[in-house]
């Protein structure tokens, strides 16, 4: 119909513009000052990191699950559907120099997250049930008193809640399922019905739940797209130089202009790379908020192991694509496009189980981790009497998504999750001289605890 043609175009070109003129900006400016203030802890923390993800919590730590499983449930979002489809969509709208930056985006996105991580934890509070919550909502509200924008905030959670969290992985789910044959509305109702079991068992049971699939879904189909590259290791190089030099787009360069080609491959990567990792956005602190811990920093510094592993993810499913000449070489989209390309990989029933598996598992802890950002967001505006109606409306909305259209859902999750961060980064940015004060005299304290016991 004429009137959705409009409204697309609408939404396609607000997005475009809030991608180029805010978020971008935001991210670099933002990302770069803290990475200097921090003294680029994305990198120099990154081990300690990893120490305290499979660290055991200690006596004095207060919350309410492990680090590990809360880096699990931020996984389950992370390792959705944007790290498949996703990443289809990233190379055949914006080439493959949106993998790039994409990369820019994580890197200058890691230090914001730890920001707002750190912030999480600090201004967290426990609810009437007796669990830590927190957020960019907490630390708005009760940090700088900006309780509408708070308000605002948890508005565009339950709203990415709904198209992110559940339309966009249902539909992303359901694509190769429907093409073997299969009902998608029928698909659409069981998938309701396991999200349901989940989910109304509250946040501790979604942490529980994703602590135990993700390490198995990433074996499944990580193993698998190095087994492929390996396969086809003399086109790997040749697919890394092609990304690198479309994402600048050097005969443009030479020329005195980015060019359009450079500037899709831009938005299109920092779309994909907010989408696939939520650096940024606030969902992570709402996931994190509940760990262990007896400080904000150790909170902060743990968060720093997603994003990359993410990303490792993305970039495997794009060399995949590129090395097997799925890209270019078909006109598939989304799902089916990396279905076929693992297809060429290991062949047809392989390529085709694997997908799937890792599809349905990707995509149910990430609609199960949205889930829990919704249930944070319902509480924070209407108080936990409201928490059940809107899981019971955000299960029976879940076979919507199967019969909405690819490229619509897709323009609706980015333009949410851009809005999120936006308000997300006006608290950072406000409360960032916490963020970097209060991290340098724990973390001085740390090394001269080190210091003290290494002599």
């Amino acid at each position: 119909m004429l009137w959705e043609v409009i409204f697309k175009d609408f939404v396609t070109q607000l997005n475009g513009f809030f991608t180029l003129y805010c978020v971008f900006p935001a991210i670099i400016l933002m990302g770069l000052y803290l990475s200097f203030r921090l003294r680029f802890l994305q990198f120099t923390k990154l081990k300690m990191s990893f120490f305290h993800l499979f660290k055991k919590s200690e006596s004095g730590e207060e919350g309410d699950i492990s680090h590990y499983q809360a880096v699990a449930a931020v996984l389950a979002g992370n390792f959705g559907t944007g790290n498949i489809s996703g990443m289809a969509i990233a190379l055949t709208t914006g080439g493959p120099g949106a993998l790039v930056w994409m990369w820019v985006m994580t890197c200058f996105g890691v230090a914001i997250q730890y920001a707002s991580c750190f912030l999480g934890v600090k201004y967290r509070q426990k609810n009437s049930a007796g669990e830590y919550v927190g957020g960019p909502m907490y630390y708005l509200s009760r940090g700088l008193g900006w309780t509408k924008l708070a308000m605002l905030f948890s508005v565009c959670v339950i709203v990415a809640a709904f198209s992110v969290g559940n339309f966009v992985q249902i539909n992303s789910m359901v694509l190769p399922l429907e093409a073997m044959g299969i009902n998608p509305l029928l698909a659409g109702g069981v998938i309701a019905v396991f999200v349901a079991l989940v989910i109304l068992g509250g946040a501790k049971q979604v942490a529980r739940v994703s602590s135990g699939v993700v390490p198995v879904m990433a074996l499944i189909y990580l193993g698998t797209a190095l087994v492929i590259l390996a396969l086809n290791y003399t086109e790997i190089v040749p697919a890394l130089g092609r990304l690198l030099s479309e994402a600048l787009h050097f005969p443009a360069v030479v020329g005195g202009s980015l060019g359009f080609a450079s500037m899709k491959a831009l938005q299109v990567g920092f779309d994909r790379g907010i989408f696939a990792t939520d650096a940024g956005t606030g969902t992570v602190p709402i996931l994190q908020s509940g760990a262990k811990t007896d400080h904000p920093a150790v909170d902060g510094v743990v968060a720093l192991t997603a994003p990359f592993l993410v990303m490792i993810v993305c970039t495997t499913t794009a060399l995949v694509l590129m090395v097997t000449g799925a890209y270019g070489g078909t006109d598939l989209q989304s799902t089916n496009l990396v279905t076929y390309a693992f297809q060429q990989g290991v062949g047809r029933g392989a390529g085709t189980t694997v997908v799937l598996t890792s599809l349905v598992l990707f995509g149910f802890t990430t609609t199960l981790a949205w889930a829990t950002c919704l249930e944070r967001a319902v509480g924070f505006m209407f108080g936990p009497r409201w928490i059940r109606p809107f899981h019971y409306l955000y299960i029976l909305l879940v076979p919507l998504g199967t019969i909405l259209q690819v490229d619509f859902v897709w323009i609706l999750a980015d333009v949410a999750l851009s809005l999120m961060m936006v308000i997300n980064l006006l608290g950072i940015a406000r409360l960032s001289q916490e963020v970097v004060g209060e991290s340098r005299l724990y973390f001085a304290a740390l090394n001269r605890k080190s210091s003290k016991v290494s002599s």
